[in-house]
């Protein structure tokens, strides 16, 4: 009995219908996809022509994985296993982005599902796989690095990054940390996880190493490096927030691409590294996302009595059911932010500024391709493409005044 084709969850099952023509008016918008820069993204039409070309005939990439696809799609015992896991489980209920999942729908319908943690990181572990078979590595590189892909979200705690400073300033907790409890056993979260990579030969601290960009594993980079499997996921899911119609930037090609290293293949990497910088400048350090994830917060700060450590390792349905206060509080946000009440403060010099207690330091990346740099292997990348990480000063109004409350526009309808 020959065995059951392996399952690629990257690519359609079934082939997207031909938009029918239609008849030309003289009212006719002008040919092209309508823009809806939601948060002052700076694609044009030529950026989107310039996808187009680059990803030409890209088939459309699911961000949402049903249970019987994922039986299908991984092979190994271990991989198997540790999805089945309730560390891996919790992550159904953790969502990617945080807050902003609550309160924005990806695709533009309130119908779609949010975007979860636990989806992500399947993709990251499905480009992981797809590595291993480019590069015909043995058994048991496939299990280590299919387990570590597995494995580097493991520990986020409810409304990932929105609410991980606080739990990091008050409880000196982490996602990183309970990441590393969770593979050693260190946590009664889940004491199976170290238990099934001891049983199937893959070190814990080798998994920890190649999480924590210390690994001499040849192909450690492909977790670690500056266009890693990671980023390649996470930044063409973030995408989706954005332009949830037409910027195509399909994971598993970007990854081809990083592996075949030709003229072309760079130039898909060049633009999708474009697309980072974009993604973080405009969205993620952008004004709507800083002012989701400052007021929640500040909303946790104002409350600190009502919040203890257990608090991290919760689903995030878990939490809101032991914060009531903090779920009414975010589903109000929706009619409470107001950009007016956000700015950049452009001129550090002003002192009555740089002295207000609303000024809050913002995260900045720089985005930088050395097109001199040569590129022979995957571990190469880190060659030609590089960041810098900066700060700028950001003030935000009193955007939980009952005066600014009641004359907030919504930016989410």
């Amino acid at each position: 009995m020959s065995p059951k084709p392996q399952l690629d969850l990257f690519t359609p099952r079934v082939a997207a219908k031909p938009v029918a023509p239609q008849k030309e008016s003289a009212a006719a918008k002008p040919a092209g996809p309508e823009m809806r820069d939601l948060f002052d993204t700076n694609f044009s039409a030529d950026d989107i022509a310039e996808w187009e070309l680059l990803f030409r005939d890209a088939p459309q990439y699911n961000y949402h994985f049903k249970r019987s696809q994922i039986a299908s799609a991984f092979d190994r015992p271990l991989h198997k296993k540790l999805i089945a896991s309730h560390a891996f489980e919790r992550l159904r209920e953790i969502s990617f982005l945080g807050a902003i999942d609550y309160l924005f729908h990806p695709n533009g319908r309130p119908a779609n599902i949010r975007h979860s943690r636990y989806d992500h990181t399947i993709g990251v572990a499905l480009l992981s796989q797809q590595y291993c078979r480019l590069m015909g590595l043995s058994e048991a590189d496939r299990d280590l690095l299919g387990a570590a892909a597995l494995l580097h979200d493991i520990g986020h705690g409810p409304f990932s990054h929105t609410l991980e400073p606080e739990f990091a300033r008050r409880f000196n907790l982490n996602h990183h940390q309970l990441t590393e409890k969770i593979i050693t056993g260190e946590v009664q979260l889940d004491l199976s996880v170290n238990h099934l990579l001891v049983k199937h030969g893959v070190d814990p601290d080798e998994v920890i190493a190649l999480l924590s960009k210390k690994s001499t594993h040849p192909h450690a980079s492909l977790l670690s490096g500056p266009v890693n499997i990671d980023t390649l996921e996470g930044i063409s899911r973030t995408k989706t927030y954005v332009h949830p119609n037409y910027v195509h930037c399909h994971p598993r090609l970007l990854l081809e691409a990083a592996v075949k290293l030709d003229e072309d293949a760079l130039k898909r990497l060049d633009k999708f590294w474009q697309l980072k910088e974009d993604i973080y400048r405009n969205f993620i350090f952008g004004p709507m996302c800083f002012a989701t994830d400052h007021l929640c917060r500040e909303f946790v700060v104002k409350n600190a009595p009502d919040f203890a450590a257990n608090d991290f390792l919760l689903t995030e349905k878990a939490f809101l059911q032991r914060h009531p206060a903090f779920k009414k509080f975010l589903f109000s946000l929706k009619n409470r932010i107001e950009l007016d009440g956000v700015a950049d403060v452009i001129d550090p010099e002003i002192s009555a500024v740089l002295m207000d207690e609303t000024a809050t330091k913002v995260p900045k990346r720089e985005f930088h391709i050395n097109t001199n740099a040569e590129v022979k292997s995957f571990a190469d990348l880190g060659k030609r493409y590089y960041e810098e990480k900066n700060s700028f000063l950001r003030r935000v109004g009193n955007l939980t005044d009952p005066a600014q409350q009641a004359a907030a526009a919504s930016l989410f309808d």
